[in-house]
């Protein structure tokens, strides 16, 4: 009987392999009826998920790396040592012979690979290297930036971080200068909410607008980036000082807590994870603490579908976010994130299963070895002793390999 190896569905496809006594076979693409739709033509193939764009990066055996769609065809040649996401629009950096380009979901080389090095597109520019100087081009390969820059950065609100002469001012996409080279570094991440941006002097940090008006002068130690997702990227930030952290607002300019917080971090769906006194407990986005910081300062987990699991004196949890508990603490001996509206947990006797958010045990204990990563697009990698790896949805079935 074949075992296989399987790996998470992602739009609707998963790949799996062979895995047993008689060796390991090509991946073989399946939907989540576990039906086949293709396999890789060489055992030695490895794939990544597919990207939101339905299209694959696949590495030979050589190391070279080939786009994909979802059906199987190689849209390019494994002529690539690196392909990367990131990108608006659907586009790809690639690296070919040292060289730095961007293709499109078709494989078309969109931007020849003609740059010693780049980015990826943001606001319709990308930042690419040539003749050792940084400048801009748009996505017809025009150069929108010269090649006269020591350094720039990635283009947000139309403000961008450049660097000349070893200082670091911003320009615009026209590349007017508005805030002249006077500094060590400059920061711009910020959505067109924000107000100010991260600059620094010598080792002190501040901040500054986008004219060059000091908003926060050079006092800090250091000022980091606290975001959940692109749509508020920037507009809260963590600054330190003297070894204390405080949260700050980059929209309204002002700060939101005191210097009393040993770390800040982990946004997660307007709640930001913070470390006080040795204990862990929850910011809002007004920078009030709506839960108490009473549990274990290891406990630096997400939000996930309103949940997060946590440790209170060594014992496993999970508290809204109103900071009502939903699982008691030390019920199970382990949980995991919640993920579909479920949440791996592990009993006192070794088994495993998984719970629902109020809860209720939906796949039971020691039926299966669950996976810890939890269930993706409605099925979790379990362990059976018959079959070996197999996918199970939230019915307790086995997904059927038709393969």
């Amino acid at each position: 009987m074949n075992k296989y190896q399987l790996s998470n569905f992602k739009n609707n496809k998963a790949f799996i392999h062979k895995d047993d006594a008689t060796g390991y076979g090509p991946r073989i693409c399946i939907n989540t009826k576990g039906e086949k739709l293709f396999e890789l033509p060489d055992k030695d193939m490895i794939v990544d998920e597919f990207e939101d764009e339905d299209v694959a990066f696949v590495a030979n055996d050589k190391g070279l790396y080939a786009l994909m769609d979802n059906k199987g065809k190689f849209l390019t040649d494994f002529i690539y040592s690196r392909i990367l996401s990131g990108s608006e629009d659907g586009l790809f950096e690639v690296k070919r012979n040292g060289k730095h380009g961007h293709i499109d979901t078709q494989g078309r080389e969109i931007i020849p690979c003609m740059y010693g090095d780049g980015c990826y597109f943001s606001e319709g520019v990308a930042a690419e290297c040539l003749n050792n100087k940084w400048g801009m081009i748009d996505y017809f390969n025009k150069t929108v930036i010269p090649f006269e820059y020591d350094d720039i950065n990635i283009c947000k609100s139309n403000i961008i971080p450049v660097c000349k002469n070893g200082k670091w001012g911003l320009i615009n996409k026209k590349n007017e200068i508005l805030v002249d080279f006077l500094y060590d570094d400059i920061y711009s991440w910020g959505t067109r909410k924000c107000r100010s941006v991260t600059a620094r002097k010598g080792s002190k940090y501040g901040l500054i607008d986008r004219y060059g008006n000091v908003i926060e002068d050079f006092i800090y130690d250091n000022i980091e980036l606290a975001c959940d997702s692109d749509d508020n990227i920037g507009e809260y930030l963590v600054i330190s000082k003297e070894n204390k952290k405080a949260l700050y607002s980059a929209v309204n300019n002002n700060f939101l807590t005191d210097f009393i917080y040993d770390e800040i971090g982990y946004f997660s769906e307007n709640r930001i994870l913070a470390n006080k006194n040795k204990k862990t407990g929850y910011l809002d986005i007004q920078g009030e603490e709506v839960i108490p910081f009473i549990y274990d300062i290891d406990s630096k987990n997400d939000f996930n579908e309103g949940i997060t699991v946590l440790k209170k004196d060594g014992e496993y949890g999970a508290v809204d976010i109103f900071g009502n508990n939903v699982i008691p603490f030390g019920q199970y001996e382990k949980l995991g994130e919640c993920r579909e509206g479920l949440i791996y947990a592990a009993d006192f006797d070794g088994q495993n299963g998984y719970i629902d958010n109020k809860g209720e045990v939906v796949i039971p204990f020691g039926k299966y070895q669950n996976s810890f990563i939890g269930f993706n697009e409605g099925f979790s990698i379990s362990y059976d002793e018959k079959f070996g790896s197999v996918y199970i949805n939230k019915k307790c079935e086995i997904l059927k390999l038709k393969v």
